[in-house]
């Protein structure tokens, strides 16, 4: 099973807490009732440049990553985007994010009936996590999570900054029809 969520920054700082209890506590999903509310006070304060929040990633109920992978989504989101189409056009992805020194790859594993696909997280401190799953049931959760995020944002006047991102979803959209036939 994949779950693949957006959380949000519940207020703009530049430093979030050390531990995940902490974490969890400044941290929202975007499927809050509150997520369109929150979105717009931290891009008013930031005067629409950033928006702070992290991609929860697990597989089979492990984190692959988790709070502490935190960045401007606006950022996160067409790196995690283009890291997907690499994949899809060379069995391998990577994107690294530049304010917690985290780097996420992707590949493939060629199986019967159906190829896997290996998410790893790299975090600054030298710690991996990966997952492995079925790579058509990834592909989905990505597209999923990542049209659930732009549904959200849209709702909100300021998104200039997603048209990179929502050409590289329809463009990743598109790839994965094609692939899956």
């Amino acid at each position: 099973m994949i779950k693949i969520d957006t959380f949000i920054a519940i207020e703009t700082k530049s430093l979030y807490s050390h531990t995940i209890e902490q974490l969890q506590q400044e941290f929202t999903s975007i499927q809050s009732n509150n997520a369109l509310q929150i979105i717009a006070k931290n891009l008013t304060k930031s005067k629409g440049h950033f928006l702070h929040g992290a991609i929860i990633v697990e597989i089979d109920d492990v984190q692959i990553t988790s709070l502490f992978d935190w960045d401007d989504c606006d950022l996160i989101w067409p790196g995690f985007l283009t890291m997907v189409i690499d994949y899809l056009h060379d069995g391998f992805g990577e994107t690294a994010t530049s304010l917690n020194d985290i780097q996420w790859t992707l590949e493939k594993i060629l199986t019967k009936p159906s190829p896997l696909v290996v998410f790893s997280s790299k975090h600054g401190r030298g710690e991996i996590t990966k997952g492995v799953c079925n790579e058509y049931d990834f592909l989905q959760a990505v597209l999923l999570s990542a049209r659930q995020y732009l549904t959200l944002r849209q709702q909100d006047t300021r998104t200039h900054t997603l048209n990179g991102m929502a050409e590289k979803y329809h463009y990743l959209k598109s790839l994965t029809e094609n692939y899956f036939g």
